[in-house]
């Protein structure tokens, strides 16, 4: 019950920002994603996916999150990670073996965001501070162990960034094998597939 009490005050506390912080693009195309949980409490997500930006015309799209909470639950921390990547660092030529090569210190921080937050549910003291920054290096292999038809409509509240996703792919399960931002991530569940016109919409309030 605490932890869900922190998380519904988290999502609800008001993240005073200078400036807000959009992105939305297009997802055409190959993609891979994987989730990981470590206890007590540590969500980690990434999804990488090609397609086209509404504008700035970047060719690929990176989404990195974390939620993460101490075992007697009394603050929590969310990494959020996002923006368009050069089509470069995502290659392959089917979902049999995509590979994501990347070093976001390259990236240009005014369109591809890294932040922090982290709030104290004893005091509410909120501190917000620059994310992580680094290589992401991942290998993923299509197994084809379950297969699906996706068509998602989602809304998913991550601290002070909100993202909206229209999702329509053939997806399945994958073997990954890599590390982001140092922290190795093989054996991970994973999903590759291909994206038929998903959108995807990140704001940051």
């Amino acid at each position: 019950m605490k932890r869900l009490f922190a998380i519904a005050a988290l999502l609800s506390f008001p993240l005073l920002m200078a400036q807000a912080q959009n992105f939305k693009f297009t997802q055409s195309g190959e993609f891979a994603s994987f989730t990981q949980f470590t206890p007590p409490f540590t969500v980690v997500s990434l999804q990488v996916s090609r397609g086209f930006t509404t504008s700035g015309g970047a060719s690929a799209s990176l989404q990195y999150s974390v939620v993460s909470e101490p075992a007697d639950f009394s603050s929590i921390s969310i990494t959020n990670v996002f923006g368009p990547i050069p089509s470069t660092a995502f290659t392959g030529a089917t979902t049999q073996d995509l590979v994501l090569n990347i070093d976001t210190t390259t990236l240009d921080p005014t369109v591809f965001f890294s932040e922090t937050c982290t709030i104290d549910f004893t005091t509410f003291i909120q501190t917000c501070v620059a994310g992580p920054a680094g290589l992401i290096q991942l290998d993923f292999r299509e197994n084809g162990a379950q297969r699906s038809i996706v068509d998602l409509k989602q809304t998913t509240y991550s601290g002070p960034v909100t993202t909206l996703l229209h999702q329509k792919s053939d997806n399945s399960t994958a073997n990954m094998q890599g590390t982001v931002f140092g922290t190795q991530v093989t054996g991970a569940p994973a999903n590759v597939g291909v994206n038929h016109q998903s959108t995807l919409a990140i704001t940051h309030d």
